[in-house]
């Protein structure tokens, strides 16, 4: 399972509380009262072209700064908060925006965003397959996928998959996440298999496609009920299996959550 551990927060916290960027957002979005003023930060974002009050209005006010100030750190031009001007870094040329400069003391992958970080493995598992070297392009996409949908909505991931679901939201409402990453060697939309499906261990599917470069292509919640109709159970694995094929975004109950899933994609 991806969680966010307290090392990690406070590392994140530890590198960019201070840096040239948040203190120019902070004045602007801190109300009287000194809490963090949601309806200043929308306005600023919304001055940068960034409007997302109804995308992320089940979100709490913490995770609202993270992703908008995320969203912001590469639409503001650095001149705006006195940092020097973005330079190009070769490490990562497939990242649509480059990361800040690293410190003396830090490797440069560290300041890379997770997207330019899932390109860049694409591209290397990509060689090395192509060497020989590999036989699979295997790749960190469940943990990815998870990370997305928890984030974007706010569900808080479970500890362990026992418990037959991955993540609940704040009404206690179960969600079992899955992924696949289409790629020229193996395009296949079957999703991994789903445990017990008729003792509804879960009470939502929720599932993204992504391109070879970890790009979401499309992504969908569904209601467990009418999902067994439409696997196909496997003795031998004892598990169902359920191919995503657009067909499934016109089931009841379907929503097409790909906006959001992109956009948070964009954003971390």
């Amino acid at each position: 399972m991806m969680e966010i551990s307290r090392e990690r927060r406070e590392r994140w916290e530890r590198l960019t509380k201070n840096d040239p960027f948040n203190l120019w957002l902070r004045p602007q979005v801190t109300g009287p009262d000194g809490a963090l003023d949601l309806d200043a930060l929308h306005a600023v974002a919304l001055r940068y072209g960034i409007d997302r009050r109804q995308q992320y209005a089940h979100l709490n006010p913490g995770q609202v700064r993270m992703n908008l100030g995320n969203m912001l750190r590469k639409a503001v031009p650095p001149e705006e908060y006195g940092a020097e001007p973005r330079k190009a870094q070769p490490l990562i040329v497939a990242a649509p925006s480059g990361p800040a400069e690293p410190t003396a003391d830090e490797p440069p992958l560290a300041r890379a965003s997770i997207r330019a970080l899932l390109t860049l493995h694409a591209e290397v598992m990509e060689e090395l397959r192509r060497r020989d070297v590999v036989r699979t392009s295997n790749s960190p996409v469940g943990d990815y996928a998870e990370l997305l949908f928890s984030t974007a909505f706010g569900w808080a991931l479970e500890n362990s998959s026992a418990a037959g679901h991955d993540a609940t939201d704040n009404d206690g409402i179960r969600y079992q996440i899955k992924s696949r990453r289409l790629t020229r060697h193996n395009g296949s939309r079957q999703l991994s298999f789903l445990r017990r499906l008729p003792e509804k261990k879960f009470d939502y599917l929720a599932a993204v496609l992504f391109d070879s470069r970890y790009q979401v292509q499309r992504a969908i919640i569904l209601p467990h009920d009418g999902l067994e109709a439409r696997c196909r159970y496997s003795k031998h694995a004892n598990g169902w299996l359920l191919r995503l094929e657009d067909s499934c975004w016109d089931m009841a109950g379907a929503r097409d959550v790909t906006e959001e899933i992109r956009g948070m994609a964009e954003s971390i």
